[in-house]
């Protein structure tokens, strides 16, 4: 059970005799993270809730055991969803430690912690969850009747399309202030995601979402402490300012808007609501003024570091009559053991599955300094500012409490602004891009469609385009600490070159005087051939090619009017083709031994019959394949027929030499 130390006059006004049994609600928020879409197959999409609420500990001193959330869909009309009995996961007493000398009783509050997880079916506009209790307690000043008026609270979820985690406040929904001072308040929220936020003040909800809760006469959501008082909050950071004129105890709704850029353009993903209260009191006792800020802390509050690199400010307070200080920071960059290097005054904080803010705590007499420390690791950059949220209060009678909100923007490395290169090639051409833009350490290029030829970690490479179509280069810098920059990308079309007409394939025996042409009007074609030779039509669209019998050559055309437009066609050997070898030398040396038919074997049941020259037969096969040795046969010549399964036949002779 965590004890939370406050201000022993806090709950004073906020808490006394006026409650009653069925009166008890004082405030709180409902918050959700998506987890993942392994649910079953009707509802895949789970989440998990948490809902923060605080109750009078008096009339239930550990909260309800139950409470329930209802989830509707967020489509035109709502549709109800289910609805969910979270049990009680555990409570903490929230009170306010004794100071010598300071005879002021402690009441108890109980802040209870409700944890769930639902699986629920897609819907596209995403979700609503809502809590619902009767009553809030009595004696708020603000409202009419406040002991008979629901409380209700409520988050906004996003569809499983769009996974998120809603933001959640940085500190616990209780606040007090003395008559007639200016008091700063924390009301900031912290985002995992790095979504923008924005604060405003709300109308808190009575029986139900859009029932709102009725004022008394003089107060509103933005006058929630009636004529001649203020209530301000920063719409950037949520820090709030309060001035109450007359003492009581009053309530106040912050809302949380959440921004996301989605396809450049910035979307409103949802609203968090809080409910909290706000005692305004008469101090007692001697004048007690609050501590602050130095001059040269308040100086600078927003500081901007990039990946890799490091940040050291300080945040010193001072009191002006010597008090004791307490300073609290939270911030989800003191992370513990997490993977954020980030301290202050060495410690790490830390947060956990269920709160991912960490906090650090110090303490000084008069002054007391928090040193801040940041190496900005990799993969840290977002567009939202990281929030450190303080505060500093003294310890004495009377205590005063000061709040600031120090934001850190962690940014990438330059980038790249451009790739510089050829956008429109044909295929097999190669071409030189260049990053544009600021210079990095070391480069990182992706080719879609083609080869990067040689090195590829410097500011420009070649790429040879191997596929025609859509293509692309990308690059991204990366620093000297290895962090990557944003990209840069050149989209490319790799473009057919003109096509070659003539066979990919040749028998062997048909090996000279090929033809190939490539179609339209004659041009000056400059023609190429490895493997092989141009017999005749150089310069022009048309050529005649021998191959030596059983090679592969390849063939190139190139339009001169188009220097990188190459065209190739690959040339080899036809295995379909049979052909009939005329010489065997049946000596066993391994040479000719046989009556060869190349690519005989892939045309099954070939007949196969040879004769001497007087057509006497001397072998015979239904099925031939190469194993025929010169049995029988004397040296001389000699003829075949070689008949297909599909009729066809072919007739030759060979030599047999012993």
């Amino acid at each position: 059970m965590r004890i939370f130390l406050f201000n022993a006059v806090l709950l004073w006004l906020f808490l006394g005799p006026q409650f009653v049994s069925a009166s008890h609600l004082v405030g709180g928020e409902l918050t959700y993270k998506y987890l993942d879409a392994r649910g079953p197959a009707g509802a895949p999409h789970r989440y998990s809730l948490t809902a923060r609420i605080y109750y009078d500990g008096n009339t239930r001193p550990s909260g309800d055991p139950t409470i329930t959330i209802g989830i509707d869909s967020r489509a035109t009309p709502k549709v109800p969803i289910t609805l969910l009995t979270v049990q009680r996961y555990g409570f903490s007493v929230l009170g306010a430690e004794e100071i010598p000398g300071c005879a002021v009783s402690v009441p108890r509050v109980t802040l209870a912690l409700y944890l769930t997880t639902v699986n629920l079916p897609f819907v596209r506009e995403g979700y609503q969850a809502v809590v619902s209790i009767a009553a809030r307690n009595a004696g708020i000043t603000n409202l009419n009747t406040s002991s008979g008026q629901a409380f209700t609270i409520s988050v906004d979820m996003t569809p499983g399309l769009l996974p998120n985690s809603s933001p959640a406040f940085s500190d616990d929904a209780f606040v007090v202030a003395c008559l007639g001072d200016t008091a700063s308040i924390l009301n900031n929220a912290y985002d995992v995601d790095g979504d923008r936020l924005s604060y405003s003040f709300g109308v808190p909800n009575g029986a139900g979402v859009g029932a709102l809760v009725a004022y008394a006469p003089g107060y509103s959501a933005t006058l929630p402490f009636g004529p001649g008082s203020f209530a301000e909050v920063d719409p950037r950071t949520g820090l709030s300012r309060y001035l109450g004129v007359r003492q009581g105890t009053f309530l106040v709704a912050v809302d949380v808007r959440e921004y996301r850029t989605i396809n450049g353009e910035e979307v409103l993903l949802g609203t968090l609501r809080r409910d909290l209260q706000v005692v305004v009191r008469a101090c007692s006792g001697p004048t007690n003024p609050p501590p602050s800020f130095t001059a040269a802390t308040l100086a600078q509050t927003s500081f901007q570091v990039e990946e890799g690199q490091a940040l050291a400010f300080d945040i010193v307070a001072t009191d002006p009559t010597g008090q004791p200080l307490a300073m609290t920071v939270s911030s989800v960059l003191l992370d513990g053991a997490g993977p954020i290097q980030a301290t202050l005054n060495g410690q790490a904080g830390g947060g956990n599955a269920i709160n991912p803010l960490g906090i650090a705590r110090i303490g000084g007499t008069g002054t007391v300094t928090g040193a801040f420390r940041l190496l900005a690791n990799c993969g840290l950059a977002r567009t939202a500012p990281y929030d450190l949220a303080v505060t500093v209060n003294d310890d004495g009678c009377g205590s005063k409490t000061i709040a600031g909100v120090f934001r850190v923007t962690i940014t990438k490395p330059a980038a790249p602004t451009r790739v510089q290169g050829d956008s429109v090639l044909c295929g097999a051409a190669a071409a030189t891009y260049t990053a544009i833009g600021p210079a990095a350490a070391t480069y990182r290029w992706t080719v879609r469609g083609g080869q990067v030829l040689g090195p590829a970690a410097g500011p420009s490479i070649q790429v040879r385009w191997t596929t025609n179509g859509p293509g692309a280069v990308t690059v991204r810098g990366i620093s000297a600490a290895g962090c990557l920059t944003d990209s840069a990308f050149q989209a490319v079309a790799v473009e057919p070159g003109p096509p070659i007409t003539g066979p990919a394939a040749y028998c062997r025996q048909s090996s000279t005087g090929l033809a190939y042409s490539i179609a339209g009007p004659p041009a000056a074609y400059q023609w190429s051939i490895t493997d092989g030779t141009i017999v005749s039509g150089q310069g022009t669209n048309a050529v005649q090619i021998d191959i030596p019998s059983g090679a592969t050559a390849v063939l190139q055309a190139a339009n001169p009017a188009q220097t990188t437009c190459v065209t190739t066609l690959r040339i080899a050997l036809d295995d379909r083709c049979l052909y009939f070898y005329n010489v065997i030398t049946p000596n066993g040396d391994g040479q000719n031994d046989l009556f060869v038919i190349e690519n005989v074997e892939r045309y099954p049941n070939t007949a196969l019959s040879i004769f001497n020259r007087w057509g006497q037969p001397v072998y015979q096969s239904r099925d031939y394949r190469n194993t025929y040795g010169g049995q029988g046969a004397g040296p001389g010549l000699y003829y075949y027929l070689c008949q297909l399964t599909d009729g066809t036949a072919y007739k030759g002779w060979f030599e047999v030499i012993r």
